[in-house]
């Protein structure tokens, strides 16, 4: 065995102790949290949108979190899968059945927050799209007759948006299956196309907004930016951990320039080195003090999946205002996506095939 697959092996195999499920936890919640702003009819002026000038916002740097440790963690099970069908089967287990099962229990219990009648509502043709075309990550917002009368009438489940561009940028990814023992050829690949990403985001964003792919409809700039984050924790990925030492060292160091941009300028072009560094020098520590995110198990896609869904229902029963909404719906989605959890997500991982059986 040659020493660069050597280093492939041992990049590939990395200790499930770790602070990353607390920081999954973390940016689910942290989606809800901007959301009870939106959905109630107010700006999404959360506390990190004050404090950062309209920079950046919990929601959406949530999502970059889950990008950044998603490409952290997928570039790893690229390494470590046997074919390709392997790769995309343990992808299809981990996206699929969660979003299946909340596509068909939202239509269900959106029959009954409807202003049609029960007959009327599944006969109509944007029931049935909406299990079909968002199973197929052709993102379809609107149920008819469901929350029309809501603060924030134009979606039942606004949060589908990023599934299709994860599931492109899995298979974006396995294009590199072929080179995956390479690993100086996949580190100067990350990198390159990283820095592309980052330089098309802030030279041609506006530009780039003006396109999208067909079918899915993915938007050039959101592409590139996200692209940008997924290949940030793909570098690191294939790249030997500095010790637990010196991430800490790093983290330290990286925070103030972080904050000093959130509340002065600039940060829409540091975000992309100084996020990635905190969130893979943090979450691959193991702080004992954050066990209880992976006691229980992974909720945090569940709680995404089902977040928007809970809090436009409880704004269609009660009409909170925000913090009412932010506060009564985390422990209700938390709920959820502990069921999501354990009563689907987790008996679909175990369906995991052998690799030699994905050969033959």
């Amino acid at each position: 065995m040659t020493k660069e697959s050597t280093a492939s092996v041992n990049l590939s195999s990395a200790s499930h102790r770790n602070n990353l499920d607390f920081l999954r936890l973390f940016f689910a919640l942290s989606v809800l949290v901007t959301h009870s702003y939106a959905l109630t009819g107010i700006a999404e002026h959360d506390l990190l949108s004050q404090f950062s000038h309209d920079q950046a916002r919990f929601s959406h740097t949530g999502v970059q979190g889950f990008l950044i440790i998603s490409g952290f963690l997928i570039s790893k099970s690229l390494v470590r899968s046997t074919t390709l069908p392997d790769y995309y089967f343990k992808r299809a287990l981990r996206v699929f059945p969660g979003l299946f099962t909340t596509l068909c229990l939202t239509v269900l219990l959106c029959a009954f927050v409807s202003d049609k009648s029960i007959m009327n509502y599944f006969a109509h043709y944007s029931t049935r799209d909406y299990i079909i075309y968002n199973s197929l990550l052709k993102i379809q917002y609107k149920l008819d007759g469901v929350f029309t009368n809501n603060p924030y009438p134009k979606a039942v489940n606004g949060s589908l948006w990023t599934i299709p561009y994860e599931v492109f940028f899995y298979i974006l990814l396995s294009l590199c299956y072929f080179i995956r023992q390479r690993v100086n050829i996949l580190r100067a690949l990350f990198i390159s196309s990283f820095l592309v990403a980052v330089g098309l985001f802030i030279v041609a964003a506006p530009w780039l907004s003006k396109y999208s792919l067909p079918f899915w409809g993915l938007q050039g700039h959101h592409i590139v930016e996200l692209a940008a984050f997924f290949l940030a924790g793909a570098i690191w990925a294939v790249f030997p951990l500095p010790s637990a030492t010196y991430r800490k060292r790093m983290i330290l160091v990286s925070l103030p320039p972080l904050i000093i941009a959130l509340f002065f300028g600039g940060y829409v072009l540091i975000q992309f080195f100084t996020l990635p560094l905190l969130v893979i020098a943090f979450g691959t520590l193991n702080s004992s003090n954050l066990s209880f995110a992976r006691k229980f198990g992974d909720f945090s896609y569940g709680i995404y999946l089902w977040g928007f869904v809970v809090q436009q229902t409880l704004m269609h029963l009660f009409n909170f205002n925000q913090m009412q909404l932010m506060l009564t719906s985390i422990p209700l989605t938390y709920v959820c996506g502990a069921l999501s959890w354990h009563l689907v997500e987790k008996h679909a991982l175990r369906l995991k095939i052998r690799p030699s059986l994905l050969s033959t």
